[in-house]
């Protein structure tokens, strides 16, 4: 079986202070165009090894990994020690947390940091805790330097009071400036030609190459598929599997092992697959990932994939009889409980998050000692919206991916409070959380410039997730509807993409309030994005897989993002079965609503949520070329795709995407543009074009971040003027009206009020004040007898009123 390995160093760091001069940072400014394609030199040796004898032959760098051309540090020149943010770890669960292993995403000032080994973070007294620090992302096409990193350490925090805001807290400090600790019991990798081996002296994990396997301290682990026809198809028995070390680190070591979806004829798909491996200094705790994928790139058109069930097995979990746990209907005590669900086993436990909210699933021990985790049980069906189906099978739609998070206990502790504990503590781990003003400072997380406005604090009633009573009903209502394929998605959009009403989603609310259940809901609401909606194709590339391939958001919701020729001629291999039927639609360009995973992935660096930006980095390269059949050039279509297109290369970093949104405005917006105004609806053809403010709105954001983004933005400047010029001096917050012509209208649109923070920036950058004042009596006193919708108060996080609070707040 052919094998691929590629090795992906995330530069762990483990830190204490050292001497060195933070002026001089600046000055040491990685190179802005990319490095020739030679194998770069063995970065600098950072962390030292406790004992001699230690992990000496630690998994290297790989030349191809995600940020490697960069080195951890400069030896040269550390920062020195300056503090740069308290923080506060909170915790949830009630039990309170001892050497729990978390990790939290802290932004940085442009300009100042650029090596991932120069930060460190202490406790109340002053100690330095281990920690290790990966780069999440960078300012790509400026000095690169760093953006956002990520930290991982553990923590130790006492239980949280029910309605007591101080309780359940441990404050820490982070620091720049290098500085060394080394965890207890410390993770070490390992790899050669026949196996990757993973111990931290609790743990030991071996993931042999060939034939693959994963063994465990219960046993080996598999992954059993049994397909539409009821026959075994053994996960790991696939060709092509790919390893890849993501992290390698003495704090966390993730590996990730995946084999692609392979398209034989329309019954017969061999199912694609991902899995992640979490391994964890100090701790007797696995997180298991495992990701279904129906995303087959050997063909232009696929099926969707029937199938009986899925499961993971250990094999010598020490069990001794048969019990099992089972979520097949809405529960409303178990998931107001918090806890996650887990059953025991002599030599494993295992927990699984979103059990209870994502049924059916199953956990099952039995008398011969395996222990089996249902995905999908055989003892199951599809839920659908609603109810189960008719039939006795479950089914992926085509481009579909779908992951499950587990967590092994290798511990051989069974106490029914030590299980509950991790339990709870597993479905809702302690965050993390900066304070408003660090965010305000280092200026790098929100979009606009990263303009945070500051605001009082909510009273903190709550940690977890509230629910209302009409979302544990069997009617099809609200974005907490349960079940495997409801729980966390905007139902109202699941199918029909297009539904009038509304903006776009917004779940900065965690940033602002700080509240780990802000935190929680903007993870569930991502996750069931790139879940729920077929919006993958694993292993695609725009340059390999194109020309054959020729994805698509065509046409206006449209059911698929496969190749769009007309509306008469299918993309589907075969028709549904009869009681079965698409669960989700993709979004089309023009209610394209990603923001909230980006802002869910700068809480988090969800790995899961960075592979769907790694796809959409070159998805979206279609569009921003104009190669759809029938590109979509509404205003907001436009600003929507370009949106998306900035997210996925703010991630990624991917430069073929970065060369097209650099130059999108002056190759394919300038060539729509109409007089008198200079602006443009995205047609040349109409005889009086009109165009909506609400509409421009989308579209000047994604301006605003091109050109905050990419150095030399003159043409993407002027174009803001011109939309905000126009607005200002004869749309007045409008809605449909002709663009060429110098009539003024004299009443608004509510509509219009995803303009007001596009406007304000332009005020706060060229220092005009008039249209920011005519933004803001827009929404205070309104234009014609009409304000803009929205909530104006306090900004915490909605869509609206980012640059608007800045504004009232910063301005005399």
């Amino acid at each position: 079986m052919k094998q691929l390995t590629t090795i992906i160093f995330s530069l762990a760091v483990f830190l204490l202070t050292a001497c060195g001069d933070s002026s001089s940072e600046q000055a040491k400014e990685l190179p802005i165009q990319d490095p020739p394609v030679v194998v770069p030199p063995t970065p600098p040796v950072i962390v030292p090894d406790p004992e001699p004898e230690f992990c000496a032959n630690q998994a290297t760098v790989s030349e191809h990994s995600f940020d490697a051309e960069y080195p951890a540090s400069d030896p040269e020149s550390t920062p020195q020690e300056t503090l740069l943010t308290e923080f506060v770890v909170k915790e949830t669960s009630g039990f309170g947390v001892t050497n729990y292993p978390i990790s939290m995403v802290f932004p940085l000032p442009y300009g100042q940091y650029f090596y991932g080994s120069d930060f460190h973070i202490k406790n109340a007294q002053g100690e330095v805790i281990p920690a290790q620090f990966n780069v999440l992302n960078r300012w790509w096409s400026k000095d690169k330097s760093l953006r956002h990193v990520q930290a991982h350490f553990n923590v130790n925090v006492a239980a949280y009071q029910l309605a007591q805001s101080g309780s359940g807290s441990q404050k820490l400090f982070l620091y720049a400036g290098a500085e060394n600790v080394t965890p207890t019991n410390a993770v070490c990798i390992t790899e050669d030609d026949r196996a990757v081996n993973i111990d931290n002296g609790l743990v030991a994990i071996t993931l042999e190459k060939a034939p693959f396997t994963i063994s465990t301290p219960a046993g080996k682990l598999s992954s059993n598929f049994f397909n539409e026809q009821g026959e075994l198809d053994s996960s790991f028995n696939h060709e092509n599997i790919q390893i890849e070390l993501e992290e390698v680190g003495f704090q966390r070591t993730v590996v990730k092992v995946s084999s692609l979806t392979r398209y034989n004829s329309p019954t017969s798909i061999k199912h694609g697959w991902a899995l992640r491996l979490y391994v964890y200094a100090n701790s007797p705790l696995v997180k298991v990932d495992f990701q279904l994928q129906n995303s087959a790139i050997n063909t232009i058109y696929s099926a969707p994939l029937y199938f009986k069930s899925h499961e993971l097995v250990l094999d010598n979990a020490g069990s001794v009889s048969d019990a099992e746990k089972i979520a097949q209907q809405i529960s409303k005590q178990e998931i107001e409980s918090g806890a996650a669900g887990f059953i025991a086993g002599e030599n494993a436990n295992v927990f699984f998050r979103n059990f209870w909210q994502t049924f059916p699933n199953g956990l099952k021990t039995t008398a011969q000692g395996k222990l089996h985790i249902e995905l999908w049980p055989s003892w199951s069906k599809q839920f659908l919206h609603s109810d189960y189906i008719a039939g006795n099978y479950y089914w992926l739609d085509d481009m579909k991916h779908s992951y499950k998070e587990i967590m092994f206990d290798f511990s051989k502790g069974n106490e029914i409070a030590s299980l509950e504990s991790i339990a709870k503590n597993f479905q809702h781990p302690p965050v993390a959380v900066l304070p408003q003003h660090y965010y305000q400072h280092a200026k790098a997380t929100l979009n606009l410039g990263g303009y945070f406005p500051l605001s009082d604090i909510p009273t903190e009633l709550s940690r977890l997730p509230q629910y209302q009573n009409a979302d544990f009903t069997e009617i099809f209502f609200g974005a907490a509807k349960f079940g495997q394929d409801n729980f966390a998605i905007d139902l109202y959009r699941k199918i029909r993409t297009g539904n009038g009403g509304g903006w776009a989603y917004s779940n900065r609310q965690f940033f602002a309030s700080g509240n780990p259940k802000d935190y929680y809901f903007a993870q569930d609401m991502a996750k069931a994005e790139i879940n729920i909606r077929p919006q993958w194709l694993a292993g695609y590339t725009h340059q390999e897989h194109f020309e054959q391939l020729k994805p698509s958001t065509n046409p206006y919701g449209g059911d698929t993002w496969r190749k769009f020729v007309n509306n008469q001629s299918s993309t589907l291999m075969r028709d549904y079965i009869e009681g079965s039927q698409q669960v989700a639609n993709p979004r089309d360009d023009q209610h394209a609503w990603f923001y909230h995973i980006e802002q869910a992935y700068l809480m988090s660096g969800n790995k899961w949520l960075k592979d769907w930006f790694e796809f959409m980095a070159q998805f979206k390269q279609v569009y921003l070329q104009e190669l759809d059949p029938w590109p979509d050039r509404s205003n907001r279509g436009e600003g929507q795709a370009v949106n998306i297109a900035l997210a996925a290369y703010r991630v990624t970093g991917d430069s073929s995407l970065g060369n097209l949104l650099n130059g999108y405005t002056a190759n394919i917006h300038s060539k729509y543009l109409l007089a008198p105004h200079n602006i443009s609806i995205g047609r040349l053809d109409r005889e009086n074009p009109k165009a909506a403010v609400f509409q421009q709105g989308y579209l000047v954001k994604s301006f605003i971040d091109i050109y905050n983004e990419f150095p030399n933005q003159e043409v993407t400047l002027t174009l803001i003027k011109n939309y905000v010029d126009w607005n200002f001096a004869y749309s007045n917050f409008n809605y449909y009206r002709s663009v060429i012509d110098y009539e003024v209208t004299q009443s608004a649109s509510g509509s219009s009020m995803t303009f007001v923070d596009a406007a304000i920036w332009y005020s706060l950058h060229s220092k005009e004040n008039k249209y920011a004042e005519h933004a803001i009596n827009f929404v205070q006193q309104g234009v014609g007898g009409v304000r803009a919708y929205g909530n104006w108060g306090p900004w915490l996080g909605q869509y609206e009123g980012q640059l608007y609070n800045y504004y009232l707040q910063n301005t005399p």
